[in-house]
């Protein structure tokens, strides 16, 4: 994830008054600052935030794709490794493809995230029929793990 997007104001979400508050009361004022939340405690630290329920943590993950979504068409994002390369998926080792989302032990909201897509395997993600779209933050992770060689 660009330095660009985590450096962002939370302001520039665009969210509604109870989301912004809790995160406010959170101590997050960056984009950064929410992506390090929700890396706590085992993928539920969003989730631990006094007040924010299910909707408004769907709310807060959607509006931070949004945003990658637009700083990507902008090509505000990106730097000199993203340049001249198109925003596509680079395929992991075949050996990975038939593998559970499961066994890369990814944080909960991004499982949860993936599954209700329809994404149980890695190969899933290159399908072109999702019900919605699975986020950046969830398949960003799965990646993350996937290079880490993490899982069994």
């Amino acid at each position: 994830m660009g330095s660009e997007l985590l450096g962002r104001d939370l302001s520039e979400l665009n969210l509604s008054v109870r989301s912004f508050n809790c995160l406010k009361r959170a101590g997050c004022s960056t984009v950064g600052d929410i992506v390090m939340l929700c890396s706590e405690d085992d993928g539920n630290g969003l989730m631990r935030v006094r007040n924010l329920g299910a909707r408004s943590g769907e709310e807060i993950l959607d509006r931070i794709s949004a945003l990658q979504e637009e700083m990507l068409k902008s090509g505000s994002i990106g730097g000199s490794r993203g340049e001249g390369r198109k925003n596509a998926l680079v395929k992991p080792a075949l050996k990975n493809m038939d593998r559970k989302i499961e066994s890369f032990n990814i944080s909960v909201p991004c499982r949860e995230r993936l599954s209700s897509c329809g994404i149980r395997t890695v190969r899933d993600l290159y399908r072109k029929d999702f019900n919605e779209d699975p986020g950046w933050y969830a398949v960003r992770e799965l990646f993350d793990r996937i290079s880490e060689g993490s899982g069994r």
